[in-house]
């Protein structure tokens, strides 16, 4: 199928330092967003000590050498906002970022990925940040984690997916695991993790060769060396369920029913890369009037995909103050699963579903540049180092065709499943 022609414009390029690290830049003038980032994330967390990636990650963003702590504070106030503004340090599975969002001008750019490279370079580690870190994490856990049903919802559905897999570890942290990592530790991991070849930065706005001036002048003087090698067993990837598995927790103070299916899927970057992305579009429409088109229909009823290079899990996830209506509601997302793998999709819900894909392709390249942040760092962590795949989306998705949604649809959504059902108590 052909697009609209909406071009993405010049593509993401990248160079590297001789030590390793690798930086990438694109010209636009009204981006000015960019970052450092680690290709090392919550899968990376050592046996016994769930929160250790993500204490780093709090305490390096306190302090460097050359700036006191209180003109970090203020400048980030200047230029963020508050720790919901255009600020983007932050962690997931499979990286760790020191970054923002888009600013207003080019020099705000330059000032703070000055604090950002001159934190990664100092890395500054004392008891007392170690203490003030450890109990706002602590909190976090309960404030954005725990204390979110959705987010409870998405750990267990991940929990029961995996047997090794590091993606079955929490983000946040496991408290007590949290409460005995030492100063020593952490620098060990600092040590391990934080090396030049397995470290990458983003600036978007400036000219290239303004892009390589700041990776030599912040970074040509690192030492070279190479990026740990994972330490896990990798069999416990991708493989399709051979039961249904369930789990039920119960909840006091929510007011609803809170269920989420999940089905196993390839790793980023597999040969259904794209595909996949058209399906949850295509599930999540289908599952509209099934699910809220009714008496006792839901808000909302949103398809995710979480993938890296080690996991890969789809999941649908609806809530209801109606009881009755949870397991309908579960066999309404099996029986539309059911319709994908037995029929062709209608043309019309195809072709909506593949232009959709294709604009949240396209458009970073054209106008967000926060997405396309996003999307540099999801590929130079998960094994896209060359940007290949996240360039070539629209010529990707130009050969799907519905013949391969069904088939994807019976390669990953399987009559056996995964459920979680939050109750309240």
């Amino acid at each position: 199928m052909r697009f609209e022609c909406i071009s993405a414009g010049k593509p993401v390029s990248f160079g590297d330092l001789p030590n390793g690290v690798r930086f990438y830049g694109r010209f636009d003038r009204v981006a000015n967003a960019g970052g450092i980032g680690v290709k090392c994330g919550s899968m990376h967390t050592p046996g016994g000590r769930g929160g250790l990636p993500h204490l780093v990650e709090h305490i390096i963003s306190r302090s460097a050498r050359k700036y006191s702590d209180r003109e970090i504070n203020l400048a980030f106030r200047r230029y963020f906002g508050g720790p919901d503004g255009d600020i983007n340090i932050r962690i997931d599975r499979y990286s760790t970022f020191f970054g923002h969002f888009m600013l207003l001008r080019p020099t705000h750019m330059r000032i703070c990925f000055d604090f950002f490279a001159n934190m990664l370079k100092d890395r500054l580690v004392d008891p007392d940040s170690l203490e003030v870190e450890r109990s706002r994490i602590q909190n976090e856990y309960y404030l954005v984690g725990m204390d979110v049903v959705e987010e409870v919802l998405s750990d267990t559905i991940h929990e029961m997916a995996y047997r090794t897999n590091p993606a079955r570890h929490r983000i946040d942290c496991v408290p007590e695991e949290l409460n005995a990592i030492s100063l020593a530790e952490i620098r060990a991991f600092i040590r391990k993790h934080y090396v030049s070849r397995n470290m990458f930065m983003v600036v978007l706005g400036p000219r290239f060769k303004t892009v390589e001036r700041m990776a030599c002048q912040h970074f040509a003087d690192w030492p070279d060396r190479t990026a740990p090698k994972p330490e896990y067993d990798m069999a416990d990837g991708y493989a399709p369920l051979r039961t249904i598995k369930t789990q039920g927790l119960q909840r006091p103070g929510i007011g609803q029913h809170h269920v989420m299916i999940g089905f196993p899927v390839e790793e980023f970057g597999g040969k259904n890369h794209y595909t996949l992305r058209v399906l949850i579009h295509i599930l999540e429409y289908l599952l509209y009037d099934q699910l809220q088109e009714h008496r006792r229909g839901v808000y909302r009823n949103p398809v995710n995909l979480s993938q890296s290079k080690w996991h890969g899990l789809l999941t649908v996830n609806f809530a209801t103050v109606n009881f009755d209506f949870v397991d309908p509601g579960v066999e309404a997302i099996l029986g539309v699963c059911k319709s994908l793998r037995e029929n062709m999709v209608d043309s019309d819900v195809f072709q909506v579903a593949l232009n959709r894909t294709f604009y949240e392709w396209v458009g970073p390249f054209v106008n967000d540049a926060n997405k396309l942040l996003e999307s540099i760092i999801d590929s130079a962590a998960n094994g896209d180092a060359d940007l290949t795949l996240l360039h070539s989306g629209r010529s990707e998705l130009e050969k799907i065709i519905r013949k391969k949604i069904i088939d994807a649809a019976n390669q990953f959504l399987t009559p056996e499943f995964l459920k979680v059902h939050i109750s309240p108590l």
